[in-house]
């Protein structure tokens, strides 16, 4: 099986309509994933066979609007969502600070950053995803935020503005993510601010074993990725209940809860799924 990760930003004239037609097209190759459309453009994670995964791919080539994506692909034993999901949505990755991705900072390259961070150079590396993501894997001295969703960014700048006088590298996992932000630290008055051009995706194959430490978080069944070549035993994280490292991540089985946290194999059986916060935690 293959699994897409891609993006573009494009003025979509009927985006309900081309909802609908996009989510025939997914259901006639049989993909599994999870695609949101928005007058702004696309933003799609999927999986399926690479022969379905080819005919996506060019029927994605010859849209007038979606043509030209950088498609990032990794391969994966079965399909890596359970289900499909193609939606209609106000925007393509949910800020809601009225923000165009038109406005963004320019990108900066994997071999470009690689060589600066080689060469010591003063620049300061923010974490545009969320405080689970970082929480596996992040950039080595990265700036983190607390966020549990990326619509939280706009109430963190007063955290950032320190950094204002400084050269700034924003990364998120594929992109998306940080040509808005990158666009907003513009706006709250960030002079010389550059985005990491496809991404630790991008950055992780040129460099498996470069400045990213751990794993990356994605947003499918695979949960935890580690690129070929990656440093073995390079863990940031450590089971909550335990210490040992690890990059495992649960779901707290309570109904309500459902407070994502690392957890070896282990302390999940023992405390029969449930996060700290539970009574029924035995360790």
């Amino acid at each position: 099986m293959k699994v897409l990760l891609y993006y573009k930003y494009v003025a979509v004239p009927d985006a309900e309509m081309e909802t609908l037609r996009h989510r025939a097209l997914c259901q006639k190759l049989e993909l599994k994933g999870r695609i949101l459309i928005s007058s702004e453009g696309i933003n799609g994670t999927c999986s399926g066979t690479e022969d379905h995964i080819e005919k996506y791919k060019e029927a994605m080539n010859a849209h007038p609007l979606f043509s030209g994506i950088a498609f990032k692909e990794s391969e994966h034993p079965t399909h890596a969502f359970a289900k499909l999901f193609v939606r209609f949505r106000p925007e393509v990755v949910t800020l809601r600070a009225g923000i165009e991705a038109a406005k963004a900072a320019p990108y900066i390259t994997p071999e470009e950053l690689h060589a600066e961070l080689e060469r010591g150079d003063d620049l300061v590396l923010i974490d545009m995803r969320n405080d689970y993501e970082a929480e596996i894997g992040r950039f080595r001295n990265a700036v983190t935020l607390p966020m549990r969703n990326f619509r939280d960014l706009p109430d963190h700048m007063s955290d950032l503005q320190k950094y204002e006088g400084r050269t700034v590298v924003t990364y998120c996992t594929g992109g998306i993510r940080c040509e808005k932000a990158s666009a907003l630290l513009k706006e709250h008055g960030f002079k010389n601010v550059r985005q990491l051009e496809g991404g630790i995706v991008k950055y992780c194959e040129a460099f498996p074993s470069g400045y990213f430490d751990g794993s990356l978080f994605v947003f499918d069944d695979r949960r935890a990725v580690r690129f070929p070549g990656a440093r073995v035993k390079t863990y940031v994280s450590a089971c909550t209940f335990c210490a040992c490292e690890t990059d495992r991540q649960i779901d707290c089985r309570d109904n309500i809860c459902h407070s994502l946290l690392v957890c070896c194999e282990a302390c999940e059986q023992a405390n029969d799924g449930y996060c700290k916060k539970h009574d029924r935690v035995t360790v």
